[in-house]
C-alpha cells in the first residue's frame, strides 16, 4: 500500500495544498475550507512511483472521499491524458469508494491537442471530472 498517511506531503487538515514542479510556473491549489477535511497529498512521478510514468500528484480528501489526479505539463496534453489513465489504473484498488477527478495544468494549451482523439475520448468518458487550465488552477476540494 503506497498511499499511507506517513508518506503524505501535507498536514492532515492543511488548508491549502499546492502541487507544483520545481522550475515550472504551473501549479494546482486545492483549498480545504477552514481545514475541516482530512487531506493527503502525494508526489507520485519520480518519488512515490519510480517504475513507470504516471501523473505528478495525487490529492485526497478522505472526508469527502474524493481523489484528484494532477498532471503538470508543458504542452503535450495527449501524454498528460495517458499519464492520468495509467495512474488511475494503478491506484484504483487503494481508492475504492472515492470519486475520481482529473486535472491537467499546462503551460500552453494547443487547440489541435485538445481536439485530438485521445483527449476527446477521455473527455467523453469522464465529462466534467476532467478539467484543464493554463498555468494555474485553484479549486475547493
Amino acid at each position: 500500500m503506497l498511499l499511507t498517511a506517513e508518506k503524505s506531503e501535507c498536514e492532515k487538515n492543511q488548508k491549502i495544498i499546492v502541487s507544483r514542479d520545481k522550475g515550472s510556473s504551473c501549479q494546482h491549489r486545492a483549498i480545504n475550507d477552514k481545514g475541516k477535511s482530512d487531506v493527503r497529498q502525494y508526489q507520485l512521478d519520480g518519488k512515490l512511483v519510480v517504475d513507470e510514468t504516471c501523473c505528478d500528484y495525487l490529492v485526497l480528501n478522505d472526508t469527502a472521499k474524493s481523489a484528484y489526479f494532477i498532471e503538470l505539463k508543458g504542452s503535450d496534453i495527449r501524454t498528460a491524458v495517458s499519464q492520468l489513465e495509467v495512474t488511475e489504473r494503478r491506484f484504483r484498488p487503494e481508492l475504492k469508494g472515492y470519486a475520481m477527478f482529473y486535472r491537467i495544468i499546462a503551460k500552453k494549451m494547443r487547440t489541435h491537442e485538445l481536439k485530438s482523439n485521445t483527449v476527446r475520448k477521455f473527455q467523453d468518458k469522464y465529462g466534467t471530472k476532467l478539467q484543464y487550465a493554463t498555468e494555474k488552477m485553484e479549486e475547493r476540494i
